[in-house]
């Protein structure tokens, strides 16, 4: 398997003659040069390090198909959500608690919270890493640790002093 090095200084002055000729001749600044232990192998065989490099270039990745649900949808409701938050914490900030704005703080913030995770989830723990039952088990927990979030607000604003009164209490504590 080949190393890309994005040529440098560095890389040109660890070269051998042929590989420096080869980036001087090259007309992008950014091109990349491929490094691996049969270079050589291909120069005894009479071959050039381009010839051999031409194994190693990447297979064109072929695009999945299209789904609006995981894509202008899903940014555009999560941008939403987002920019909710703003009125909802400035009108608990200056009205003070009400039931409406503590009832919608604690839909919108755990849900906001719950697409963040997930976000982390599919970028760093996804099936290559921690394996298919691990990335099952670890969405389903956060899916679980959400709907707990989700009644845990509900029950705090319906039978408690509400969302915006903890807040003002540790604030002031």
């Amino acid at each position: 398997m080949a190393l890309r090095l994005v040529a440098s200084p560095l890389a040109i002055s660890r070269s051998s003659p042929r590989i420096v000729a080869a980036l001087r001749a090259s007309s992008s600044t950014h091109s990349r040069v491929y490094f691996h232990a049969s270079r050589n192998a291909a120069a005894a065989t009479g071959k050039t390090a381009a010839d051999v490099t031409e194994v190693y270039k990447a297979v064109a990745y072929r695009q999945p198909t299209p789904n609006q649900l995981h894509g202008s949808y899903h940014w555009d409701f999560e941008r939403l959500l987002s920019v909710s938050m703003i009125p909802l914490f400035a009108a608990s900030a200056m009205q003070g608690a009400h039931p409406i704005t503590d009832s919608l703080l604690g839909v919108v913030v755990p849900i906001h919270c719950h697409i963040g995770f997930d976000a982390m989830v599919t970028d760093y723990l996804h099936p290559g890493k921690v394996g298919v039952f691990g990335n099952k088990a670890i969405t389903w927990t956060l899916r679980g640790v959400t709907v707990l979030a989700l009644y845990g607000c509900y029950q705090f604003n319906a039978t408690d002093i509400g969302l915006t009164e903890l807040v003002k209490k540790a604030w002031t504590a």
